[in-house]
């Protein structure tokens, strides 16, 4: 029994065959899939294919960082994401997310992301909205916090809100052992295989604090490579060899983790 707690269905490289993704993902023991919107136009995306693939497909309500996602599509870094750089009322999107909480099994991503940004206190405010929106309708909260780790955690140790997942979690140790105290989740990702700190936070996290995304089709353990669900066998491995137990008992404590922390 494996999930993939957060990855991107919806992105425009999986257009062709998501279908044969999906299948794939099947036959390598993942049981559920949580893809997650970054706005209101993915949001809506999301559903649509949860509705067509409704046996594994879960969905997370997001809304990204704004202007780091307007930066990331000039530069080309979203790399086709159907994602709509235009404005949206914000208020009008987490009353749509409220009215839909029984559609989705967390909210996210969302959070703060200073490479881009030129408004940290715009996305602070935005973020605390989304952070108590999470706590309104008690969904778990999926964090990214891209160059914003020590100011994310601030405001979420602030929140006391323990419902959180730490998704690409790249903040030093003092922060990765601050998010542990807190209580917090940590979701590892495939590329872990090449990059060391993923390799370090997994040395430090207790495997009860522990979960497995793709955050596909980024982030694979092949450089240049597209990502996608059933890759989480080999971030499994990997965290068996680190925490020098048997992969059945990494993958069972892992599931239940999961499935604990988003009432699966």
């Amino acid at each position: 029994m494996i999930i993939d707690v957060h990855c991107h269905l919806d992105h425009e490289r999986f257009s062709q065959d998501l279908d044969k993704v999906i299948d794939r993902a099947r036959k390598s023991g993942v049981k559920f899939i949580i893809t997650s919107g970054v706005n209101s136009s993915t949001n809506r995306k999301i559903l649509e294919i949860k509705k067509n693939f409704s046996d594994i497909v879960k969905v997370s309500f997001g809304i990204y960082p704004l202007d780091a996602l307007k930066k990331e599509i000039e530069i080309g870094e979203a790399n086709g994401f159907s994602r709509d750089i235009e404005s949206f009322d914000l208020e009008k999107e987490i009353s749509w997310i409220e009215k839909n909480k029984n559609e989705c099994v967390a909210i996210g991503e969302a959070g703060l992301d200073f490479k881009y940004s030129s408004e940290k206190n715009e996305q602070i405010k935005i973020f605390q909205k989304i952070i108590d929106l999470a706590k309104k309708i008690n969904k778990p909260l999926i964090v990214h916090s891209r160059k914003a780790e020590l100011e994310a955690l601030e405001l979420l140790e602030k929140s006391n809100y323990k419902k959180i997942i730490l998704h690409c979690f790249s903040g030093k140790k003092s922060l990765i052992k601050k998010g542990i105290d807190l209580g917090f989740y940590f979701s590892v990702p495939p590329v872990i295989t090449r990059l060391e700190h993923f390799q370090m936070l997994v040395e430090l996290v207790p495997l009860s604090q522990l979960l497995t995304e793709t955050d596909a089709p980024y982030l694979s353990p092949i450089q240049g490579e597209r990502n996608e669900s059933s890759n989480i066998k080999i971030t499994l491995k990997e965290i068996a060899k680190i925490k020098n137990l048997p992969e059945e008992k990494v993958e069972e404590e892992i599931f239940n983790n999961s499935k604990r922390l988003f009432n699966l």
